[in-house]
This record gives C-alpha cells, sequence and structure tokens, in this order.
C-alpha cells in the first residue's frame, strides 16, 4: 500500500492556486492533505503547523519573496520536506538561487497536469526511499536497545576479569561509546542493589559522564567512561555528589574508587584499586586519614545550612554563612582552609545539579590557586548568592514558561522521533531538570504526556477512515504498527480496527471516557 503525502502550496493568486490544488487533488490518490497559504507570514504558520512532506513555493509573494520564505523553513528543525519552486519566469537568477537553497525542482508557470505528476512522482520516491531508511535506522537502533544491557554486562563482567573473551575495546566501539578515559568505582553496602544503578547512571549522566554498571555479588560495580580526559579532582567532585544523594536517601553506602584508566584495558587495573579501596573502607568506615571523617561531617553541616538558604531563596543569609565559616576555620592552615573550602561549595553545588546549569563552576584548581581569604570569600558567597537566585528564578514564573514551551513542542512535533533529552536540547536545559519541572506541573511524565497526545490525534485519523492503521501508526509519530496497536489498546481499552469500527464521525463523551480508563 503507498504511503500518503502532506502537501503545502504557497501562491498569491487565488486562482492559480485552487488550480494547481485541484489538479493534484483529483489527479492524486496517494495525498493526505494539501495546505495552502496566500503570503510568506501565512506560509510559514501552516509549515510550523502542518510540517509539510512537499511544498510548491511560489517566487513573487507580497512581502517576504517566496527564496526567502524557504531559507526560513529550512531554518525550523525537525522537518526536510522537498521544495518545488513556482515562477511565472524562467530566469537565471531565480533557478540559480533556488539551486544554493537545495530546492529539489523549478516550475514555470504555466504548469501542466504532466509536470506535476512527473515531480509528484519523482519526490515521493525520493520520500519513501528516506522513510524507508529511517525505519530500518529504527529497527536496528531497537534491536541494539534490547541487546545494550547484555553487551554492559558483558563489558563489566570482563573488567572484572570474570569474562574477558572479548576485548573491551571492541565492546565500546560496537556500543558507539567514545572513549578517552574512565574509572572504575563500587558500591557497597545497604540499599545497594539493582534499583540503585539507574539512580547512579542518571546522576552520573547529569554530570556528563556515561556510566554503565553490574551487580557482582553483593557490590555494584559502575564503570564511569568519558570522550574528554578526565581529571582527579572531578573524580572527587563526582563521588562527593552520590554521596551527598545517597545520605539524603538515608542510605549508608561505602565507595571504593580506582586510578583513571586512560585506555580501555587500563580499566582492569582501576577495578583492581577500586577493590581495595572498597575493602579499606569496609574495614573501616571512611576511607579517610585519621580525623578526616568528622572533618568532613563539619564541613557537610556548613554546606546543609548553606543549601537551606538556597532553597529559601534567601540571597541575604548567604554572605554570613560563608563568612561565618571562614571565621570558625581561622585557625586552620591555609592549604587545609581551601581543601576544606573547596569540600564545602562541591556539597553545596552538588546538590543543586538540576540548576547547577545557569553557574558558572569553579575547578579545584581555581579555588586552590586564589591567594587571600577574602577573595576566596568573596568568590564563593558571590557563586552561592548566583545559585540562589538562579534557584529562586527557576522555581517561579520561569519554571511555567518552560512548561508552557515543551507542551508547544510536543504539540507542534509528536509527529516526530521526538525526545525528553531533544527538548532539553532544543530548551537549553538538563534533562534531570526539565523531567522533574513538567512532572511536577502536569502531574504525568514528559513519554506519558506524548503518548497522549499521539493518542488523541490518532483517534482523530482513526475516526475519518481515510487512512489504514498502519498508515495512522506512521502519521502519529510511531515507529511501528504493532507497537501503536499495543500503546493504542492500553490507553483507550481498544484495537485501533476496534475503536475505528465503533467511532462515531465525531468522538462522544463515553468514547472519551474509555480512553482515559
Amino acid at each position: 500500500m503507498s504511503r500518503l503525502y502532506r502537501i503545502l502550496i504557497v501562491e498569491d493568486e487565488q486562482i492559480e492556486r485552487s488550480a494547481l490544488t485541484m489538479m493534484i487533488k483529483y489527479n492524486r490518490s496517494d495525498i493526505q492533505e494539501i495546505r495552502t497559504a496566500a503570503n510568506g507570514g501565512q506560509a510559514l504558520e501552516e509549515f510550523r503547523a502542518f510540517l509539510p512532506d512537499i511544498v510548491f513555493m511560489d517566487i513573487n509573494l507580497p512581502g517576504i519573496n517566496g527564496l526567502d520564505v524557504i531559507r526560513q523553513m529550512k531554518l525550523v528543525p525537525g522537518v526536510q520536506p522537498r521544495f518545488v519552486v513556482v515562477s511565472a519566469h524562467s530566469q537565471f537568477a531565480y533557478a540559480q538561487e533556488a539551486m544554493r537553497l537545495d530546492v529539489q525542482d523549478f516550475l514555470v508557470k504555466p504548469i501542466s497536469l504532466e509536470d506535476i505528476t512527473g515531480v509528484l512522482d519523482s519526490l515521493t520516491r525520493e520520500i519513501d526511499q528516506s522513510r524507508s531508511q529511517k525505519e530500518r535506522a529504527v529497527s536496528q537502533q531497537e534491536k541494539f536497545n534490547a541487546i545494550r544491557p547484555v553487551l554492559e554486562s558483558d563489558c563489566v563482567l570482563s573488567v572484572a576479569s570474570l569474562r574477558s573473551t572479548t576485548p573491551i575495546a571492541t565492546i565500546f566501539d560496537f556500543m558507539q561509546i567514545s572513549v578517552t578515559s574512565g574509572f572504575v568505582f563500587i558500591l557497597r553496602g545497604e540499599g545497594v542493589g539493582g534499583v540503585l544503578l539507574p539512580e547512579v547512571k542518571a546522576r552520573m549522566r547529569n554530570m556528563g559522564i556515561h556510566c554503565i554498571g553490574e551487580m557482582i555479588r553483593d557490590d555494584c560495580v559502575c564503570i564511569a567512561l568519558s570522550s574528554q580526559h578526565i581529571r582527579p579532582w572531578s573524580v572527587q567532585e563526582m563521588m562527593q555528589h552520590l554521596s551527598n544523594t545517597f545520605s539524603r536517601s538515608g542510605l549508608t553506602v561505602s565507595i571504593g574508587v580506582g586510578g583513571i584508566a586512560n585506555h580501555a584495558d587500563d580499566l582492569r587495573r582501576s577495578y583492581e584499586q577500586a577493590m581495595a579501596s572498597i575493602r579499606t573502607a569496609a574495614q573501616d568506615q571512611a576511607a579517610l586519614p585519621d580525623g578526616e571523617d568528622n572533618v568532613l561531617s563539619a564541613v557537610a553541616e556548613e554546606a546543609a545550612g548553606l543549601c537551606h538558604s538556597i532553597r529559601m531563596g534567601s540571597r541575604e543569609a548567604v554572605g554570613p554563612q560563608v563568612h561565618g565559616f571562614f571565621d570558625r576555620s581561622a585557625a586552620l592552615p591555609r592549604e587545609k582552609l581551601w581543601e576544606q573550602a573547596y569540600w564545602m561549595y562541591v556539597m553545596v553545588v552538588s546538590s543543586f545539579t538540576e540548576y547547577a546549569s545557569g553557574l558558572q563552576p569553579l575547578s579545584a584548581e581555581r579555588i586552590l590557586a586564589i591567594r587571600d581569604r577574602d577573595t576566596l570569600e568573596e568568590v564563593l558567597t558571590r557563586s552561592f548568592e548566583t545559585l540562589a537566585q538562579f534557584h529562586d528564578s527557576q522555581d517561579s514564573g520561569q519554571s511555567n514558561q518552560l512548561v508552557a514551551r515543551t507542551i508547544r513542542i510536543v504539540r507542534q512535533q509528536f509527529r516526530q522521533d521526538l525526545t525528553l533529552d531533544s527538548v532539553a536540547e532544543e530548551l537549553n536545559v538538563s534533562l534531570f531538570y526539565l523531567s522533574k519541572l513538567f512532572r511536577k506541573h502536569t502531574g504525568v511524565t514528559f513519554t506519558e504526556f506524548l503518548t497522549q497526545t499521539r493518542i488523541d490525534h490518532a483517534k482523530q485519523l482513526l475516526s475519518k477512515e481515510e487512512m489504514s492503521v498502519k498508515e495512522v501508526a506512521y502519521a502519529t509519530g510511531f515507529n511501528s504498527q504493532g507497537y501503536f496497536s499495543k500503546i493504542f489498546k492500553k490507553y483507550t481499552g481498544f484495537a485501533p480496527s476496534e475503536y475505528r469500527e465503533d467511532a462515531p464521525p465525531a468522538e462522544t463523551g463515553s468514547r472519551a471516557s474509555a480512553g482515559k480508563a
């Protein structure tokens, strides 16, 4: 069965617009919908809402000309239509500019049925090929995602020398993970299990690190991987952040960390070091030099007070708290004071990773390079005040705007391969923060909202009886008919074919209720 295509006709002359519409509509059986626009502004509005497969664009439009409209359409993310330029003049300059814009065809008025048929035959073949390639890519990705946990497990077991038939670097290549450096860390203690691992992966991902892991006996063995060189101080930040996360969740977890490996094969040595570190931590509940466990507890109390002020949006309280910390630590040698100040900074900032994208982070090198106490106090105070201000603004009107923009993107782009990750990137916010914010304001997850939006549009299309179930699936953003049918029945209680048989021309209240059941 041939697929269906959406066409946008941009033509300022009503007679020519209608003629072209009729010529296509009554001579093609593979057109899903045709929309028209009389000027550039209408064209851009329709384009963003309609997301056509093919655009027929007249050059001589009132106001902005057709070629400029095409330029703006090409800036819209997530859509790659075929453009056909229509002109009353076969001027070389027009054709030359159209070629620069990668326009697929150039028709000179008056346009014959033969011209239209030839162009549409050629373009629909291209679109079918592109769709087939995308479907194959999606299918391959689904298969890869299905075996990915097995590959991750095999990689971790290989690093732990429990299974070494496949070279580690080969596994990384197959998983398409670009690795420049990495290290192994091991979690042991109360609450460590399969449920903890996804949380650890998410936390590491928020810090820009790819993390894979596996439970080996009672230990959660994790491998942190990066395409960049990992610095020792950043490892300390990551582990401190994880430790704070466990503490806030009421978990008692020991962490053993291995050295940084700059080659895949060196990860086995990092694993051995992590095992030695976790054994030390298990024998003596903290793998710190004598007395430093008490020091960290005191610094943690200082950080907790600052976190409270930041959450309350109390910028005025931050300065006195930082000053009090330096006063209470005045008797310490300079090196120890600077080190504790850095620990406090890491503890505070790691508690607000969902907001910290608005903060220019301070590296260990930068903090340790500050020469005098007053400057260090000022730098830390300014950083915490900025974080308090950012936290406060994000929790007010800006959060509502982010959620509204997310909803708008879903409603405009639900037909595409849309993910929370791509939306977060488009909005320039962290994935974790957007996920948390969206659920807080809507009561559902992003995936649930996206799926419900797709199902609602699928019900509308099924009620019209113009498209097959398979065509409806692809027209609403699903990658396969089988998956669409499964999700549709989950959300509505009906298989798509059952829904179509029983659905009235306009959806009734009882059917809407069934969809929510």
